[in-house]
């Protein structure tokens, strides 16, 4: 499998200049225009864009200076429990075709947490992500199941406007948003880089209700609470303009065996959203991307897709000599997409 590498050593030495260093204890899974980061000492989720294909450089979509401040709390039998921080529940990360795929443990409940790389509608390469838990009741009772997902937004907190929706230009204070309002996403509009929630679509299970509000305040906030439209985002003295949004899967009955699923997606900011959950694998993607379609007509876009192709290959055929799991017409694949990139490369 040396050969690949050997064969586009030219595009490969321009890749690696987008391969930026990683914390010490991350598992780290790339594709497309998204980095995807795993804490494991307390399993915090990080996500980053790459903005800067020539110089590797990543902006992160949440508050990304400390990566304990997003977060999911599950909701058990009238108990929260903060993912991560929860001793006894026991927490493994691993790489998986798609993404990452966290897994927490305890003796009663089982929640298995993927994080899967995803393309907004019309994009090329992957720019966002969907999220999804499976809460599994491994208890020898009925249990009442929830969850809840702290994001620590900020790309918007400069400009004063912290959260735009379809329906609102701008929310400057403390709201909640509840599924009768009919909002599609939640945006952060940043000044070089836009983040979205999205709230409703194919693959999106609408939150019951979406709080905005002060980090602080819903940080230290066991669950929620009702939204006060006379707040802002400011928390005197401790948290000054700082501003966070968390979605709520109310408790509902899980029986003992059961398993409660949830999904959403989050990223680059799309009016349209992000599309139904990619069925195709990454070698599959890569051949349509790079075999059947068309170059693009800029040069600079067209070589700084190829960069991004030539990483996510050597990225899947890493993964298939760890795993000893490529199929003979995948291989077929890879080398028909290594051609067209090597034909390719003489326009540059």
């Amino acid at each position: 499998m040396k050969a690949p590498r050997k064969l586009l050593a030219p595009l490969l030495a321009a890749c690696a200049l987008s391969l930026a260093p990683s914390p010490a204890l991350a598992l780290e899974a790339k594709e497309g225009l998204v980095k995807i980061l795993v804490n494991e000492s307390n399993a915090r989720v990080s996500l980053y864009k790459l903005v800067d294909i020539a110089r590797g450089r990543y902006e992160s979509f949440l508050f990304g200076q400390e990566a304990t401040t997003s977060f999911a709390t599950l909701g058990i039998d009238g108990k929260q429990v903060k993912l991560g921080d929860a001793f006894d529940y026991r927490f493994s990360a691993r790489r998986s075709d798609t993404g990452v795929v966290l897994e927490f443990r305890s003796s009663f409940c089982v929640v298995r947490e993927s994080v899967d790389f995803a393309k907004s509608e019309g994009a090329a390469l992957a720019d966002g992500v969907r999220i999804g838990f499976e809460i599994e009741n491994v208890s020898e009772r009925d249990e009442v199941v929830g969850l809840r997902y702290l994001l620590d937004t900020f790309l918007a907190e400069k400009s004063g406007i912290h959260f735009a929706t379809d329906k609102a230009e701008k929310l400057p204070v403390e709201t909640e948003l509840l599924p009768g309002g009919g909002e599609a996403w939640i945006a952060t509009p940043g000044e070089k880089l836009g983040f979205m929630i999205q709230l409703a679509g194919k693959g999106v299970d609408r939150p019951d209700r979406v709080l905005l509000a002060n980090w602080k305040r819903l940080s230290e906030a066991p669950w929620g609470f009702e939204a006060n439209g006379q707040r802002n985002f400011t928390l005197v003295p401790y948290s000054i303009n700082d501003s966070a949004a968390a979605l709520f899967w109310e408790p509902t009955p899980l029986p003992r065996g059961g398993t409660r699923k949830i999904g959403f997606a989050l990223g680059s900011f799309s009016e349209k959203g992000y599309s139904a959950p990619e069925a195709a694998s990454v070698t599959e993607q890569l051949f349509g991307a790079t075999v059947l379609e068309g170059r693009p007509a800029d040069p600079r876009t067209a070589l700084a897709a190829d960069l991004v192709a030539v990483r996510d290959l050597l990225t899947r055929i890493d993964r298939a000599i760890e795993t000893g799991d490529a199929k003979p017409e995948e291989i077929t694949a890879w080398k028909s997409i290594l051609e067209r990139l090597e034909a390719r490369k003489k326009g540059y």
